[in-house]
């Protein structure tokens, strides 16, 4: 992949991750990109079975998420993966 698409594939999981911690808090509070890094949990991997997994909306989970399928929206990613 070159630096452009991944530039680009960084830049919108970034979004998805503003626009998915903002469904999460109530209306008068929001998150922008700037202030993402505190707002996204510490924790990017978990055990499952003795094998280490990306957790759900991590930098890297979107990343792999979104070079499957650089089209998806933020809604067929929830639903493709059992969040609402």
């Amino acid at each position: 992949m070159n630096g452009k698409k991944s530039k680009a594939i960084r830049k919108k999981a970034r979004q998805f991750q503003v626009d998915w911690i903002n469904s999460l808090l109530p209306d008068g509070e929001y998150v922008t990109i700037e202030g993402l890094a505190e707002a996204m949990p510490d924790q990017k991997y978990y055990m499952q079975q003795r094998t280490l997994r990306l957790s759900f909306m991590s930098d890297k989970w979107i990343e792999k998420q979104l070079k499957r399928n650089n089209n998806i929206t933020l809604e067929e990613l929830m639903e493709r993966h059992g969040q609402s």
